[in-house]
């Protein structure tokens, strides 16, 4: 499981980066095109969508990597073996409630916008269940990998 999940957050994560890429040529071609009168429609939306899948798609490969900003302000003052269970074991869990929460919100906002045919109003409608569906993958993703850590925390210490 470990090394699919680490596979599936590398696809995600260079899929992400390329996506990035994709971001830039949106907001350059957004720019010209007004530049020279004639402005495309839609082009602003998409890359702040894109935006959006970028990011999401990304955390499960920091949690992966252990690369997420942290505030070590109170933690620090602690012993080390108090620092392992807060961070590993505690946080996890808090992080796992919270994110489950999150994930049953995206899901029913994912479906619901799929269901509705939701898109953003404008000259070119573009629909939204695509975005609020990679929102949910991502999310799932990130909690995954923060459940696989927890576990394997767990199984280090026995």
């Amino acid at each position: 499981m470990k090394n699919f999940l680490t596979k599936v957050n590398r696809l995600m994560a260079t899929l992400g980066g390329m996506l990035m890429s994709i971001v830039v040529v949106l907001f350059l071609t957004n720019i010209i095109s007004r530049e020279i009168n004639k402005p495309i429609q839609g082009l602003l939306q998409l890359a702040v969508f894109a935006t959006i899948i970028v990011v999401y798609m990304g955390l499960a490969y920091c949690e992966d990597k252990d690369e997420h900003i942290k505030i070590e302000v109170i933690v620090s003052r602690l012993s080390l073996n108090a620092q392992k269970i807060l961070k590993n074991v505690i946080v996890k869990v808090v992080e796992i409630v919270i994110l489950s929460i999150c994930i049953y919100a995206a899901a029913l906002d994912a479906y619901s916008a799929f269901i509705t045919k939701a898109s953003l109003t404008g000259t070119v409608p573009i629909i939204l269940w695509p975005v609020k569906s990679m929102i949910f993958v991502g999310l799932f993703l990130f909690w995954l990998q923060i459940l696989l850590n927890l576990i394997r925390f767990i199984k280090k210490v026995k």
